[in-house]
């Protein structure tokens, strides 16, 4: 039941991807400084950019002009506060972010069956238009807000992904084909290398010669040999020349890195020119 499983982990779907990054900063004791979070707030508006070219500014659920100092106020003396990066695969296709942020809080306060105080910056100065957002780390009862390590990374951005497919749409088989095909050659940890990593007998061990009882969907077998033809080409795998290959242990660690490099690179670029 392999290949069934990796039909139905989402590789193929033609639901719209959303990535989501989540970051937990507590607070020194309750000793809050308020001042790493106003620099904070403030590199976010100054790196900001709307969708118009135009000087980004906080929103939150009542307005577009969310009062930043005020915000730090109220966090005065929490524990923590939660930064998050919500970025649409297909942002640049999207209406309106600040819509879609507003429709995603709605529903993450229902889930978490409490309001949440946060505001919120829209970038739309990279290839991939994204929103920061920050949730202060105090329930509605007063309480440290607590949110499960599973809803971050799966149920919010499960609601995050039927937003964005309510408004554009399922993906076409075209659209999925071609998501694909561009992982790869992509210099990154992509969802295509979680695919082989779970196609493992053994770890770092994939075999992917013909066989019934292994992988039995040929477009997904050809997908995974052409990305461990390109990896074997960086020396991230090897090949014994009979569709077998042993993935280096560093392979995931490297991509990472490839990956936060070359976003590094290209925001240098950007401030330069």
């Amino acid at each position: 039941g392999r290949g069934a499983a990796l039909r139905s982990s989402g590789l193929f779907a033609s639901t719209r991807r959303v990535v989501v990054k989540a970051r937990i900063a507590r607070h020194l004791g309750r000793a809050f400084r308020p001042a790493p979070l106003a620099a904070h707030i403030a590199y976010l508006k100054r790196d900001g950019v709307t969708k118009d070219g135009e000087n980004a500014r906080l929103f939150d659920a009542e307005g577009d002009g969310a009062d930043e100092k005020a915000f730090a106020e109220r966090c005065r003396g929490d524990r923590h506060h939660f930064r998050f990066i919500v970025s649409p695969e297909e942002g640049v296709e999207m209406t309106d972010l600040k819509a879609f942020t507003r429709d995603l809080l709605a529903d993450m306060e229902r889930d978490l069956a409490t309001r949440l105080d946060r505001v919120a910056v829209e970038h739309w100065n990279t290839d991939n238009p994204h929103v920061h957002l920050l949730v202060r780390g105090r329930a509605d009862d007063g309480k440290d807000l607590v949110i499960s390590r599973d809803y971050i990374t799966r149920g919010m951005r499960a609601r995050a992904e039927d937003i964005v497919t309510t408004e554009l749409g399922p993906k076409s088989d075209l659209q999925i084909r071609s998501a694909m095909e561009s992982d790869i050659s992509a210099e990154r940890w992509t969802r295509l290398d979680r695919a082989i990593v779970r196609q493992a007998d053994e770890p770092g061990i994939i075999d992917l010669r013909p066989s019934p009882f292994r992988l039995g969907d040929p477009e997904l077998r050809r997908l995974m040999i052409g990305r461990l033809q390109r990896l074997e080409t960086w020396g991230l795998a090897a090949s014994d020349g009979a569709a077998r290959w042993t993935v280096a242990e560093r392979a995931e660690r490297t991509l990472h890195d490839l990956g936060t490099r070359r976003r590094t690179v290209a925001m240098m670029q950007r401030a330069m020119g």
